[in-house]
């Protein structure tokens, strides 16, 4: 019974070693043996392709096993690494269901295999392994971390120099094992990497120097030299240059925006000092003009109004409307108010007061047609706009024939007001030649006699109060009647 026991337990060890460990390149011998009589009941494979031989086995039963077994002895259940000069085993007791301890499994392990990418680094100068508590130098001289003064637990890698030397080191735990890697560099492989830093950097600096130069000379060209130009600029508007121009472009396009709206703004800022000022001496000089008579205004009033009184006592009721719409255009001439502007149903007020007079003056002879709708009488117009030119209507449409129509009409759309006088007189060529004389933005009316100025006086003011495309135009119309018209802003 002992042999057939034997017999059956060699043969499924073997089957069992064979199959598991005998093609495996980690392990170059593989012995499984019992405490019972370890010489006796043993099995054992060798991995030739791992470096193992049937000298290996020799040298284990002859050298390691007596140190193996005291060390299993210490082991329990554990899986644990032994050193014995440079041959590294992996071992385990075996144990049956009953947790009694029968066996032992003993690998050696191939160390070209398992640490063959470690043994082959060109980089180390010296290589140790510590398995649990086993040290196994694989190259040089023997490393230790207390050496390296190392907290492997609280910096498990990295690297670490000690003078002119260079250490790496590893630190993994696994399930059964832990493994710790030190290595010592060797300093002619790779010099550059850890040595040439310094050379490194200066060279950066040395790149960034002049790259610095550029960026600043580019910084300079596209932001504070633009940014100089418009404080230039600004500098100059400030000390009264108004409508003063930037003709330096810069090349950045966000500049090119800032340098085109400072020149409108400059230019818009002259256009409306220009505007203001010129308004003032319009106003001023049709102050002189109603004033021409050098008589004291409140005295003409107060004429009038005696003249007024003394034709109403004798019944005289014509002369009395007469000398009435008189003063109305009189009051309207002061401008007691000082109001440049006044709404249109007041100024068809003075209008009407100027046709009264025309109407005592030409009779029948003269046609009045009014057009102007109730909804734009709100509108805001210059005071005494329209008489100059119904004044010129009368004087070169009716005066001329005799008799005639004049036709007042107005109209509005969402930017401008549009008043039109129409007379049924003709323009010749010397009087369209003479028009666009007077219409002229150059026209100069104190170089004219006070007759041919009103329609002149009457384009310029609304120039300068309302701009472009604001004044007076005239023209033709199918009928070959002569109409006025004025442009007014009302946006």
């Amino acid at each position: 019974k002992g042999d057939i026991y034997k017999h059956n337990l060699y043969n499924t060890w073997n089957m069992y070693i064979s199959r598991e460990y005998l093609k495996n390149q980690c392990f170059s011998n593989t012995i499984v043996w019992a405490w019972e009589n370890p010489q006796q009941l043993t099995c054992n494979a060798y991995n030739t392709s791992a470096g193992g031989s049937y000298q290996n086995l020799q040298t284990y039963w002859k050298e390691d096993h007596e140190r193996i077994s005291r060390y299993l002895e210490t082991l329990d259940t554990a899986v644990g690494f032994i050193n014995l000069d440079g041959r590294l085993y992996m071992v385990r007791n075996l144990f049956d269901n009953s947790y009694e301890r029968f066996g032992a499994l003993i690998m050696r392990l191939d160390l070209n295999y398992c640490f063959g990418p470690l043994l082959n680094t060109s980089m180390a100068e010296a290589l140790t392994l510590q398995i649990d508590d086993q040290t196994l130098v694989l190259k040089g001289d023997a490393i230790t971390p207390s050496q390296l003064s190392l907290s492997l637990l609280d910096n498990p890698q990295g690297y670490q120099r000690q003078g002119k030397d260079l250490y790496v080191y590893n630190y993994r735990k696994e399930d059964y094992f832990k493994l710790t890697t030190l290595m010592k560099v060797d300093k002619e492989v790779i010099p550059m990497p850890f040595y040439g830093y310094s050379y490194i950097f200066a060279g950066m600096v040395l790149f960034l120097i002049p790259l610095l130069l550029i960026l600043m000379r580019v910084y300079k060209h596209n932001v504070t030299k633009p940014i100089e130009l418009l404080m230039s600029g600004a500098g100059k508007v400030e000390e009264g240059c108004l409508g003063y121009q930037l003709t330096e472009r810069p090349e950045n396009r966000e500049f090119q925006y800032l340098v085109d709206s400072f020149n409108q703004m400059s230019e818009r800022l002259r256009y409306q000092f220009d505007h203001i000022y010129e308004e003032e001496l319009a106003l001023r000089d049709a102050k002189i003009m109603a004033l021409q008579s050098h008589i004291n205004p409140h005295f003409m009033n107060n004429t009038l109004e005696i003249i007024n009184w003394e034709a109403r006592m004798e019944g005289n009721v014509k002369v009395s409307k007469m000398i009435e719409s008189l003063s109305i255009l009189m009051d309207a001439a002061i401008d007691r108010k000082r109001q440049a502007t006044v709404p249109l149903s007041e100024e068809m007020v003075y209008v009407n007061a100027y046709l009264y007079i025309n109407s005592e003056r030409f009779g029948k002879r003269l046609t009045v047609v009014k057009e102007i709708p109730e909804d734009i009488m709100g509108y805001m117009v210059p005071r005494l706009i329209l008489q100059p030119v119904i004044e010129n209507a009368i004087a070169h449409g009716i005066q001329m024939s005799g008799y005639g129509t004049v036709i007042i009409r107005g109209h509005a759309d969402e930017h401008f007001l549009y008043l039109e006088i129409v007379n049924d007189g003709t323009l010749t060529e010397e009087d369209e030649i003479r028009i666009r004389r007077f219409l002229s933005p150059d026209y100069d009316t104190s170089k004219e006699p006070s007759g041919n100025v009103g329609i002149a006086n009457v384009n310029q003011r609304l120039r300068i109060l309302y701009g472009e495309p604001c004044g007076l135009s005239m023209m033709k119309d199918d009928e070959n009647h002569v109409i006025a018209r004025l442009t007014i802003a009302i946006g």
